[in-house]
């Protein structure tokens, strides 16, 4: 088992390090300064600055690469997760039909023989099941952003905290539902999601997302929200259908039993269901819609209304 991802370590990453190592060199930077801007030891820089420049096209497609990230490196405000997603694209540029593809094949035969075609399919999107995986992120972490620049957004926030989550057509399992983990929460009163998005992180509004959505396929996302009387009326104000249960329950199967018993027919628009609050229990209002990013922008509205 030799995944191209061994070539990529063995091959590409130190020719771009040396590359750039002796670039940013040229440029005046130390190796305690050059180490630093690639997150590498002293050490490390000083043994890649001592290889020697390669003459293959993996060595040249480097050089490219590190010619395009210099300026970029020399700026001490330079953006990590903008230079980390350039070296990516590269490799992944240089999997589909190209140089690291190549060498791929050259040492394996066999996968020649075979017609390999598995980093087309996979970083190409023809893979059903990754691409829909990789669009729910996407979503919630658009819907993170709107939320996080709402300013009301306390308003809303139950005192366990809120959630997000978001999950592709075919789900079945908590496994296939993306979450925050450790919820939404509040710093200095601004919604704050200190961990990406991930599947399978938060199980109790993961279960309850797939029996809606295993009832009314139109629901892949749902964000749970306080139910205090305030945000309920701002939330039917905004066009969401509430269903309110009569009593405070907490385990998923017995409020979707109640929703259903509630509601035969499939709501239209955006389902609000309102659980109320007990004994100390606070009320939640869990509200769905087709995307994450469409309960973000709901959650925006309903937060400036209560400014």
């Amino acid at each position: 088992m030799r995944p191209p991802c061994e070539i990529v370590q063995r091959e590409f990453l130190p020719s771009l390090r040396g590359t750039l190592a002796r670039l940013l060199s040229e440029r005046g930077l130390s190796q305690v300064e050059i180490a630093e801007r690639l997150d590498l030891t002293q050490a490390a820089v000083s043994k890649y600055m001592r290889q020697h420049e390669g003459k293959r096209r993996i060595d040249t497609e480097a050089q490219s690469l590190a010619e395009r990230l210099v300026d970029q490196l020399v700026n001490e405000s330079h953006s990590k997760s903008k230079i980390l997603k350039e070296v990516c694209s590269t490799c992944m540029s240089l999997r589909v039909g190209s140089e690291i593809c190549l060498m791929h094949k050259r040492s394996y035969p066999f996968l020649e023989e075979e017609d390999c075609s598995i980093c087309s399919e996979l970083i190409g999107g023809s893979d059903v099941e990754l691409s829909a995986r990789s669009m729910v992120i996407l979503d919630i972490q658009r819907a993170l952003h709107v939320i996080q620049d709402s300013k009301g957004f306390s308003l809303l926030v139950p005192e366990v905290r809120a959630n997000l989550v978001a999950c592709p057509k075919d789900a079945k399992g908590i496994q296939d539902v993306a979450g925050v983990p450790g919820r939404i929460t509040l710093v200095d009163g601004k919604a704050r999601a200190f961990v990406a998005p991930q599947f399978g992180a938060s199980r109790h509004t993961a279960s309850l997302l797939l029996q809606v959505k295993k009832r009314w396929s139109r629901y892949r996302a749902c964000l749970c929200l306080s139910g205090k009387d305030i945000v309920i009326d701002v939330a039917r104000n905004e066009g969401v259908r509430i269903i309110s249960l009569d009593t405070s329950v907490s385990e998923v199967d017995e409020i979707a039993k109640q929703v259903f018993k509630t509601r035969t027919s499939s709501p239209k628009g955006t389902l609000g269901i309102n659980v109320p609050g007990g004994v100390g229990v606070e009320p939640i209002l869990y509200i769905f819609g087709k995307s994450a990013y469409e309960l973000g922008q709901l959650a925006q509205k309903m937060s400036s209304r209560l400014q």
